[in-house]
C-alpha cells in the first residue's frame, strides 16, 4: 500500500469516526502524575553568583570561565585554571561538554564544569556565555524537570498534548518551543576539538603547549548525552560520559563504540531517561559489545542532576574520578568503578551494572 492509499484510508477512517460519534467516545485525558516526595533538589544549595573571572572549584587549580569563538558562529565557554603557570610541566586533558536540551548556553552548568576544571582540565562547553541574567542561567529548579507519565495509568491512544509554553524563568532556558533556536551539535563539538588542538600548537595562544590533546573526553547530559554518544569510535576521543541519557540502542553507534563509557541516570521515579539507559546497556550486553561500560542510577536523583548545586554537587567527584582514571591513568581513582567492592558498588544510593569491567 503506497503513501497516497494510506492517506486516503486514513482520511476515510477519520470521516467515518466523525459521522458516528455515538459509536465511540474520546479517549480519557492523560492521568496527572504527582512525583513522590524525596527527590534531591537539583539547584539547592543555590550557589551565589560570582563574575566569570572569579576562580572557583575545590581542586588544586581554581578555575575561571571565558567566552571563546572557535569559528564564525561557533561559540564555547572555556573553563581552565586561573593561573596556568601553576601547572609547571603538567598538561591539561580536555573535556568537551554538551548541555541538557542541547542548550546553547555555555555557562548553564557552570558550577559543575568549573569544579572539573579546577582538578586540572580544560573544559569546553558548547554555547554562548550568558551575562544578562546569568544567575538564572547558571541555576535550576524543579520546574524544568521533565514531566513523567503515571506508570499505573491506562494507556492513552490519543496523541500527547503539545508542551505548554515556558512559564518560569528556568523554563525559558531549557524548555523553549522555538524550533529555530540554536543548539549544541556534534558538528559544534567537533569544531571545538579541532580548535583546542590548533591552539595547543599556536604560538601566542594562552594554551600553547599546555594541553594534552591525546586525552580528550566528550560528555553531556540529556540531549547533550545523545550528542556525546555520537563520538563513539572517534579516534580523538578516549572516553564518553553520558548523564541522564542512554547509549546503545542505536545500532550504528553501538558498532562503532570502542571507548569506555560512563553512563549514570537518576531515579526512575524522577528521571525519564532511566529506561532508555537500561535498554541501551542491555543492547550493548546482548550484542556482545567489547567496550567497558559503567552504568548506574542514583536513588532520588532527578533528571536535572546535581550540576547546579555548589561545586556541581555529588556527581562532581564521580566525574573527576572517572576522568582521572581514563585521562590521567590514576589507579586510585579507578577504585570508585572497578573491583568487586568498587566505591560506587558499595554505595547504597547507587545501583550499578558493568560490562567488560573487572
Amino acid at each position: 500500500m503506497d503513501r497516497t492509499t494510506l492517506s486516503f484510508v486514513g482520511a476515510a477512517c477519520v470521516a467515518a469516526v466523525m459521522s458516528s460519534q455515538s459509536l465511540a467516545q474520546a479517549p480519557p485525558a492523560p492521568t496527572p502524575y504527582t512525583l513522590q516526595p524525596g527527590w534531591i533538589e537539583p539547584g539547592l544549595p543555590r550557589p551565589p553568583y560570582v563574575p566569570p573571572m572569579t576562580p572557583q572549584g575545590t581542586g588544586p587549580y581554581p578555575a575561571i570561565m571565558v567566552a571563546e569563538t572557535v569559528a564564525p558562529g561557533a561559540d564555547f565557554v572555556s573553563y581552565y585554571p586561573a593561573d596556568l603557570s601553576q601547572l609547571g610541566r603538567r598538561k591539561l586533558p580536555i573535556v568537551m561538554w554538551a548541555n541538557g536540551s542541547c542548550l546553547y548556553v555555555g555557562n548553564r552548568t557552570r558550577h559543575y564544569l568549573q569544579e572539573l576544571a579546577s582538578h586540572g582540565y580544560l573544559v569546553m562547553a558548547g554555547g554562548i556565555l550568558v551575562t544578562d541574567g546569568a544567575e538564572e542561567a547558571e541555576n535550576i529548579d524543579m520546574s524544568v524537570n521533565p514531566v513523567l507519565t503515571d506508570p499505573d495509568a491506562p494507556r492513552n491512544p490519543a496523541p500527547a498534548a503539545a508542551r505548554a509554553a515556558p512559564a518560569t524563568a528556568q523554563q525559558q532556558f531549557d524548555m523553549s518551543n522555538d524550533p529555530t533556536r540554536k543548539r549544541v551539535t556534534h558538528e559544534l563539538l567537533d569544531q571545538g576539538i579541532k580548535w583546542v588542538t590548533a591552539e595547543n600548537k599556536r604560538a601566542g595562544s594562552k594554551f600553547f603547549g599546555k594541553l594534552d590533546t591525546a586525552k580528550i573526553a566528550v560528555m553531556g547530559t540529556s540531549c547533550g548525552g545523545g550528542v556525546a554518544g555520537t563520538f563513539a569510535g572517534d579516534p580523538r576521543v578516549k572516553t564518553l560520559g553520558i548523564w541522564n541519557s542512554g547509549f546503545g540502542t542505536n545500532e550504528d553507534l553501538r558498532a562503532k563504540l570502542n571507548q569506555p563509557v560512563l553512563n549514570i541516570t537518576g531515579d526512575p521515579r524522577y528521571d525519564p531517561a532511566f529506561w532508555g539507559a537500561i535498554k541501551g546497556f542491555e543492547a550493548l550486553r546482548d550484542n556482545d559489545a567489547k567496550a567497558p561500560v559503567f552504568n548506574a542510577w542514583r536513588v532520588n536523583m532527578v533528571h536535572m542532576n546535581t550540576f547546579r548545586q555548589t561545586n556541581g554537587g555529588e556527581v562532581s567527584p564521580i566525574t573527576v574520578a572517572w576522568l582521572d582514571w581514563q585521562l590521567k591513568d590514576d589507579r586510585v581513582a579507578s577504585q570508585l568503578f572497578t573491583g568487586r567492592k568498587c566505591g560506587l558498588c558499595t554505595n547504597s544510593r547507587y545501583h550499578v551494572r558493568r560490562l567488560n569491567m573487572d
